[in-house]
């Protein structure tokens, strides 16, 4: 399950501006920058290293857009003078210093503003005039509860509940921080209020769950795993009932389809795509199989438009690429068509840099696992241990389904339950070989679960995967959540490296029939 880094973790991964570059303080002439509409920072540090670290992001770094930044040093302060629109931009502020304490804070950067910044060993303060609006989120931290102090604890809707209850918090401090200064500008509300709402919208669809190395009591945000805490709280519990739906209650595409809160709120656009995925898309289809992905790009078509329909359409592209999406045969067309489709429109430099990434990747991928994934120790039933490699030798004539499943995730269980008889159809008619490795940590529930569903497993077809998701495997075909299916042809080539559950008989079947043909004709 890939970790989420929310807070300063994550707003560190997101700049390429980095402690590498330099530790010198670089001035940036850009003569095109004399212009009555630019924002001035003025910085005071006595640790030099906080300028040299220091970076601006709203949809993207802004240090990369260089003819919008002119920099220079005046004595003990320096200067950031920057190219604003004739709006406001809400923009992330944080930087570092030598001794690695960490500052952050948001600010509004606005035509001919000058907002003067101290930044001290404890404290980041902001000054000016307009000075209550930079610094709110300073205030609201130090007075609230923190979402990545109140983890993920074995149930969700307890959860749910610690989450609602911070976020009611910060909504009333809001409020009275407005009454307090009187506060009437809409702008202002608009946007605070709609980072409120979709930090909290984040903070459920990825819940707070690994506890931090080096931070007491801090833990970070998890991706892609909602699903897999219902499945288990469900097997605990097979009384309970639990849904997605009533867990999020209302969320609309009303308020994804929002240009201002797009360009103001990070969380708007962490959250686009996952709300998408697990929440307007209630459907049978697994995330990241090529169904999903063409019922998600369909969605954002008919429902977005513009900056934020080409935002989703790349994060699309690159969720379900990093998901290893396009590494096999009956994937690859559909990415690189995709990005084709839409290549002209990803004019943004990051936007760009990152498809260009992606389309290289795909042209060198060959469709064949490695030679570390294929010597991956795998143990059966019997405690005898072996490899994948040695699994596929025995049966290099066949085409074959590696289930990826776990003792704890009822619908791995239901499909090694209720399908047998469709998959030894399948085994028969199309020369199918079906392969059970279970990448869980324990393996006394899992001969548990090879005694209980013997009728299926054996110690011939099912395996515990040694090291489970740190193994060569694992890593290879980035197994984060389960139940998982690959299809791979006779001669071992990877035909689908992420394929709809068998659950989807007459699409699985469709796709197993068309890899019998090919391999009969030739």
């Amino acid at each position: 399950m890939k970790i989420f880094y929310i807070y300063f973790f994550i707003i560190i991964s997101f700049f390429s501006h980095c402690k590498k570059d330099s530790k010198k303080i670089i001035s940036i002439q850009n003569d095109d920058l004399k212009s009555s509409k630019n924002t001035v920072l003025k910085i005071k540090s006595d640790d030099k290293s906080v300028i040299a670290y220091l970076n601006l992001v709203n949809k993207t770094n802004l240090f990369l857009e260089k003819n919008r930044i002119k920099k220079e040093v005046i004595n003990d302060f320096t200067y950031i003078n920057i190219r604003t629109s004739n709006s406001r931009e809400f923009v992330e502020f944080s930087t570092t210093d030598e001794e690695n304490n960490f500052y952050r804070g948001r600010i509004f950067l606005i035509p001919e503003d000058t907002i003067s910044i101290e930044i001290d060993k404890s404290n980041i303060t902001f000054h000016g005039k307009n000075a209550i609006y930079n610094n709110f989120y300073k205030e609201l931290d130090k007075n609230t509860p923190e979402y990545n102090k109140n983890p993920y604890r074995g149930s969700l809707f307890n959860y749910k509940r610690s989450v609602e209850d911070i976020y009611k918090k910060r909504l009333l401090f809001f409020k009275e921080y407005k009454n307090k200064y009187s506060i009437k500008a809409k702008w202002f509300t608009k946007i605070i209020e709609d980072n409120l709402r979709h930090e909290y919208l984040f903070n459920l669809m990825n819940p707070a769950n690994k506890k931090a190395q080096f931070i007491d009591g801090l833990y970070f945000n998890e991706f892609d795993v909602l699903q897999n805490m219902f499945h288990k709280e469900q097997e605990k519990n097979k009384e309970t009932i639990l849904e997605l739906k009533e867990y999020f209650e209302t969320v609309s595409v009303v308020e994804f389809n929002d240009n201002v809160t797009f360009d103001n709120s990070i969380f708007f656009r962490m959250n686009l795509n996952d709300y998408i995925r697990y929440y307007f898309l209630n459907s049978n289809y697994l995330p990241y199989t090529k169904e999903k992905f063409i019922e998600e790009k369909k969605f954002i078509e008919v429902n977005f438009k513009d900056k934020i329909k080409i935002f989703a359409i790349k994060e699309l592209v690159r969720e379900y690429h990093e998901k290893g999406f396009g590494n096999s045969k009956n994937t690859i067309e559909i990415l690189e068509n995709t990005i084709d489709e839409y290549q002209d429109k990803f004019d943004k430099y990051d936007y760009n840099e990152t498809i260009l990434k992606i389309k290289e990747e795909l042209g060198n991928y060959n469709f064949e696992l490695t030679k570390y994934a294929l010597n991956s120790k795998l143990i059966n039933i019997n405690g005898d241990t072996t490899s994948l490699d040695a699994v596929f030798k025995r049966s290099n004539k066949r085409i074959k389904v590696i289930d990826f499943w776990a003792s704890w995730c009822p619908p791995c269980i239901q499909q090694i339950k209720f399908g047998k008889d469709f998959k030894d159809r399948l085994s028969v008619q199309y020369n199918v070989e079906w392969i059970y490795i279970s990448p869980e940590k324990n393996k006394k529930e899992w001969i548990k679960a090879n005694t209980k569903y013997e009728k299926t497993l054996n110690f011939y077809n099912s395996f515990f995967l040694i090291n489970g998701r740190r193994s060569s495997l694992a890593r290879f075909f980035k197994i984060e959540q389960i139940p998982r299916y690959i299809i791979l042809d006779k001669k071992n080539m990877i035909v689908l490296n992420n394929a709809p559950a068998p659950i989807d008989k007459e699409i699985f079947e469709k796709i197993i029939s068309d890899i019998y043909s090919k391999e009969k004709i030739k």
